[in-house]
């Protein structure tokens, strides 16, 4: 019996190979599982059916990728006001250049809003910095790439709701203002959550 499962274990390693390797076609991968597939009969040994097995991961991907993208929609196109959470801290010399929108920013339903100060990233990422305490969770990064400046500050709150705030701030250089960014997620509503 080992002698049989053997060549069968490796004809099935081969066709994986051939399967995961994406310059393959789907002639060469069909003809492989063909192999396989003869191979295990002759055996006697039942053989999966990956090309099937892989077009179920695809529709459950492609499932769960619609379940995202529709409780990302739910969320922008919830009713209510489009406003940061009241305990945010304010921005020193803020300009804004709109009213806070709903937006999706990398598969994710924030609240977004754009402006600018005279201030430098740091001044202002120092002026939010002072606003630390044990209520909120604090994060900063700071880069500076081919000299231009950014400051990213995140206030999180540790009790319920959770709620976020993020100022990103961005100085090219020979600019004279900073470009800023304030975001928040916005909250999934609960039609849009899974059973």
């Amino acid at each position: 019996m080992k002698a049989y499962f053997l060549p069968f274990v490796f004809i099935f390693a081969l066709t994986l190979a051939r399967i995961a390797n994406a310059q393959d076609t789907d002639k060469e991968t069909e003809a492989a599982l063909r192999q396989a597939s003869e191979a295990a009969k002759k055996m006697g040994i039942e053989m999966p059916n990956v090309k099937k097995m892989m077009e179920e991961d695809a529709k459950e991907e492609a499932k769960e990728a619609a379940k995202a993208k529709a409780k990302v929609q739910a969320a922008i196109s919830a009713p209510g006001p489009v406003v940061f959470p009241d305990w945010m801290p304010k921005i020193p010399g803020f300009t804004p250049a709109g009213a806070a929108a709903k937006k999706v920013v990398d598969d994710v339903p924030q609240i977004v809003q754009t402006g600018t100060s005279p201030l430098t990233p740091v001044a202002l990422a120092d002026a939010w910095e002072k606003f630390k305490n044990d209520k909120y969770q604090f994060s900063r990064m700071r880069s500076n790439i081919n000299k231009t400046i950014t400051q990213t500050v995140t206030f999180r709150e540790l009790e319920d709701p959770h709620q976020e705030v993020t100022m990103e701030a961005t100085r090219e250089p020979r600019e004279e203002i900073t470009h800023v960014t304030l975001s928040a997620p916005l909250p999934t509503p609960a039609e849009a959550k899974e059973e």
